[in-house]
This record gives structure tokens, sequence and C-alpha cells, in this order.
């Protein structure tokens, strides 16, 4: 091949290097072969004018670069019409009367056009461009290239099969599974649309605790997941199960990513997945009152509250307050943001009790 320069880097794959038509034609190929590539060939046979033969080429060697279970999902993707019509239309020059992989791309300022595209009998590349590198004037390969590789194929591949031309064949290596459309995971039950896809069998969807969707026990200190090394805080929270960086702030600030938060059921504030397991050097919490307990009745008016806040580490503050009933709406504040941690007792307030109802009330002290 040519691809012997030096200066090439993952920016190839998009482009960043210049590829023959040969070379791309070639690499195609690979895919029509059911992943074996063989060394492109000019001339495979000369004769004499009495019909000799002076110059048979050697048979050529098949190499296997890719398993044909790879090639055949590459070349599902690249016919299937209905994924393509989004962008080119129902009725494109991509979608011939038999079955066909195509591939279209557009470089930099129109200067390129290129169609590649295959059958298991033919592999067509077009390409139209100027010869100086001149720019063309907004002609995509769609426009360009597509017709004349959509013509030749049109002609060659009934001419080459006798107007029988092949399929592609399916391995038995693939399977079919049914996915969350969303996620591309096995569906959890919160997966709101599902749909089937072939897969390679010995590389499958990633199982359904890895959907978007999850209920998860978070510690309620750290925000990471609550193992036995933190148990006593915790809080079950609907999470969207996403560590990406980019994807995250694409969803916090994008007026369009909380669009798409909000459509498939994360309302805000969203919680995002933690990205690991809390551990016991993890900063733990302590919050314990003391003097009352749960269910207690209380006789004397005013209360003094006492209670032990502190942590480990990173304390921040702590506010005290109090709701009516054994799973309050409202909240009220007994004790405002502030304080300070420490390890023994101390009094957060004398509570007057006159105007709280009879009946059960619920303290709730949160420590940042």
């Amino acid at each position: 091949t040519t691809l012997d320069r030096n200066d090439y880097g993952l920016s190839l794959t998009l482009g960043g290097g210049d590829v023959t038509l040969l070379d791309m034609t070639s690499a195609f190929s690979v895919f029509a072969n059911n992943g074996s590539r063989v060394a492109p060939m000019a001339i495979t046979m000369i004769k004499d004018y009495s019909g000799n033969v002076i110059y048979q080429a050697p048979q050529p060697t098949a190499t296997q670069v890719i398993k044909p279970e790879y090639a055949y999902l590459i070349s599902s993707i690249l016919s299937d019409n209905q994924a393509r019509t989004p962008m080119f239309g129902a009725n494109s020059v991509l979608n011939l009367p038999f079955q066909v992989a195509a591939k279209t791309g557009t470089t930099n300022d129109y200067r390129d056009n290129w169609t590649l595209g295959y059958t298991p009998d033919l592999v067509v590349g077009s390409w139209i461009g100027n010869a100086d590198y001149t720019p063309m004037e907004n002609i995509s390969g769609i426009a360009g290239a597509a017709p004349i590789w959509s013509q030749f194929m049109t002609l060659a591949e009934p001419y080459l099969t006798n107007n029988a031309p092949s399929t592609f064949v399916r391995p038995a290596g693939i399977v079919d599974k049914v996915i969350c459309s969303i996620s591309g995971t096995e569906p959890s039950d919160y997966c709101p649309s599902q749909r089937t896809e072939i897969f390679y069998s010995e590389r499958l969807p990633l199982p359904k605790t890895d959907d978007l969707w999850q209920n998860l026990k978070l510690d309620t200190w750290t925000n990471l997941a609550v193992s036995s090394a933190c148990e006593g805080y915790s809080q079950e929270k609907f999470i969207l199960n996403i560590t990406d960086k980019w994807a995250k702030k694409w969803i916090q600030e994008s007026p369009d990513g909380q669009k798409w938060a909000t459509a498939n059921g994360f309302n805000p504030p969203v919680t995002f997945a933690p990205e690991r397991a809390c551990k016991a050097d993890d900063p733990r919490p302590t919050l314990v009152f003391v003097g009352v307990e749960d269910h207690q009745t209380i006789f004397q008016n005013p209360l003094d509250l006492y209670a032990v806040v502190n942590a480990t580490s990173d304390f921040k503050d702590f506010y005290l307050e109090y709701g009516v009933g054994e799973s309050p709406h409202d909240w009220t504040r007994l004790v405002e943001v502030g304080g300070h941690p420490s390890d023994q007792p101390q009094k957060l307030l004398t509570w007057n009790l006159d105007n709280i109802p009879s009946g059960i009330v619920t303290l709730r002290l949160y420590m940042e």
C-alpha cells in the first residue's frame, strides 16, 4: 500500500492523510471477501495473437486480516438503506436493485468526493475532484462520486453474475440480541424502547446492569456506591449510568442535553453513576443524637438537644430540621447552616415545644 508515511497517526481514521483510490478500494475488498485480503492485481494473463499464454499471474494468496463476523457486521451496517435514509433519503443513488454495501465521503472544502461500495462479487471505488486540488463548488460524495459509482455498479454487477448478484452470507458466529434502543445494552426494566440487533457471539452487548437507568444505593456522605466498608448512611437513588465527563457536561450545561435527560426520565438535578464503591479509608461521618431515641415519648418542655456531629475529613457544616409525621413532606429549620465538628456531644439548641402538635415528630440532622 501507500500507507507508509511517518506522519500518520490516529487522525488517519478521520481523513488525516492521503490515501489512493486503489488502496481505499482494496481495503473495502476485505469486507467483501469475508475478512480476507487479496493484494490488487492489474494483469492476470497475457496472450499473443495466436491465443498462446505468454504470461500467467501466480495464484494470489489470501490473508485473513479480520474475522468473518466483523466483516459481516460492517457489510450489514453499510448495506442498511433504512439507516442511511434520514441522511440521503429512501431512494438515493446508493439504493440499488440488489444488496450492496456503500460508503460516501467528502473532504474539507469539497476538494475530494468518494464513494466506495461492494457486493460479494464486485468492489468499486469512485473519486472526483480537480487535478490541481482546488475546491469544487458544494459537491458532496453523495452528489458527486456516488452517481458514477451507482451507474457502474448497476451495469457491472448483473453482467458479472449473469443477473444473479450474491448476497452477504451470515457467518455462524453472528447472533441476534434484544437491546435497549437508547443505550445499546441489554434492556433494563426502565428502558423505554427495544430492538433486535446482530452481534458477534464473542462480543455481545453489555448486560442490563450497565443500562443507563439504574436504581443504586449510594453512600450519602461520599455519593459513592455503598459497600460493606461504608454501610449506615445510604439512600437508594435513580441514577443516570454515565461516567464520561463530557457527557455529564453536556447533560448538566447544554439545553439539548437537559432536554434529552428529561425526555428519558431523568429529572433535574440528575444523579450520575458513581465511579466506584466507597472504601474504608474514605471520609466517614458521625451523626448521633444523644439523650433522645427513635419513637421516644417526650414529656419535658423545653427540650435540650445534643448530638455528636463529626467527620473523619472534609467537614463543611451542618443544620437541623424537624417535620411532622414519620415521613414529612415539609421541614422547618431549627438550627441554621454552620456549626463545627466535635467527637463529643454538643448542645444544638434548647427547643421550645409549645407550638409543636402532639404526635410523631421527625428530626433530621444534615451534614456536609
